[in-house]
């Protein structure tokens, strides 16, 4: 079968390719619905990741959060029409000593292998999460809800004292979907969000206080903190968690930073602190993404509201048209996929 994959040959240049789909016995085949662009996605697209990475990478098909229909289950497993959430960790071994998503023989899709700008796809059934109500585009960040969902798994291995008044540092789509899953794992503990942009701000109303990162009461402690702000800035928001974080408290980092980040080294042994890092998610971490949101008729109505846009997208124009206006959006940009 030969089907189309719509790859990234440069910064800002996408093009068809055709290529021979091939699957096994136990693969499924699937078309895509929702694509939503993230962060990772954009600095791919933008050039804003160093020229020797960019040409080991590409070309690349992007996207690693999205939803499909069944196409073909040639095992039964799921129907034609089934609607799935997509796993888009390849597992070419399990260790077990090392989780799924951080070992190193393992790829991710969009990353090491073509994402999901494709018109077909061949997934193994493990890689696919039916859907079995409330189906729609708050799914396709499922993918992205799962590695706030790793991040306080591993909160819960490390932390020393209880979980208390919890700071998230970042008002864009992590900060959301952290803060919203710690809202939901902890309903008795305080959720404080810091953040540059009060409009952005203002999307966070399930979280118990809000604050500008300029106008931070000097009088505030927080039991622990999770960062996610990534880039030149998670220098100064690691600074400020350092300082304000109480004895024994967990530190999670979440943002990616191109450069090295200096660390207030003295103060973290003072305090006795613990710093966690996390990255991307595994497919256990995905299935209970997806049961949170099937469960939750609120949390799928927090999700949509990240939703800045949705474009239709039937051919290249309409996918670089995506990638230009997520640029401009205040949160979630999705391919409503129509190729």
């Amino acid at each position: 079968m030969i089907g189309r994959v719509y790859r990234l040959m440069d910064v800002k240049r996408i093009e068809c390719k055709q290529k021979e789909i091939q699957y096994g016995a136990g693969d499924v085949i699937v078309r895509p619905d929702f694509l939503s662009i993230c962060a990772a996605d954009k600095r791919y697209y933008f050039g804003r990741r160093d020229r020797d990475i960019l040409n080991s990478k590409l070309p690349m098909a992007l996207i690693h959060e999205a939803t499909a229909t069944v196409v073909y289950d040639k095992s039964g497993t799921l129907a034609k029409n089934d609607k799935v959430v997509l796993v888009p960790l390849i597992e070419n071994r399990k260790n077990r000593g090392i989780k799924e998503n951080y070992d190193p023989e393992n790829r991710f899709m969009s990353s090491d292998a073509d994402g999901f700008m494709q018109d077909m796809i061949a997934l193994p059934a493990s890689n696919l999460i039916p859907v079995r109500s409330g189906y729609a585009v708050e799914y396709s960040f499922c993918e992205l809800l799962s590695v706030a969902i790793n991040s306080i798994e591993a909160f819960e291995k490390g932390r020393i004292t209880e979980a208390g008044d919890i700071g998230i540092w970042g008002d864009g789509n992590m900060g959301y979907v952290t803060a919203l899953a710690l809202k939901f794992r902890y309903p008795g503990a305080r959720i404080i969000v810091f953040g540059k942009n009060t409009r952005k701000l203002q999307q966070f109303s399930f979280a118990d206080k809000v604050f500008t990162i300029n106008s931070i009461p000097g009088n505030i402690k927080l039991d622990h903190c999770f960062e996610c702000v990534g880039g030149r800035n998670s220098e100064a928001a690691i600074d400020k968690m350092i300082e304000m974080i109480s004895p024994q408290g967990c530190i999670n980092l979440l943002g990616v930073s191109e450069n090295p980040v200096p660390i207030r080294t003295r103060t973290v042994l003072d305090k006795g602190l613990t710093l966690i890092g996390n990255s991307r998610s595994r497919s256990a971490d995905m299935r209970q993404a997806v049961k949170m949101l099937e469960n939750n008729i609120g949390c799928r109505r927090y999700l949509k509201m990240l939703v800045s846009e949705i474009i239709p997208v039937k051919n290249e124009l309409d996918m670089v048209h995506a990638f230009e206006q997520s640029s401009l959006n205040d949160f979630k940009t999705v391919m409503k996929w129509e190729v």
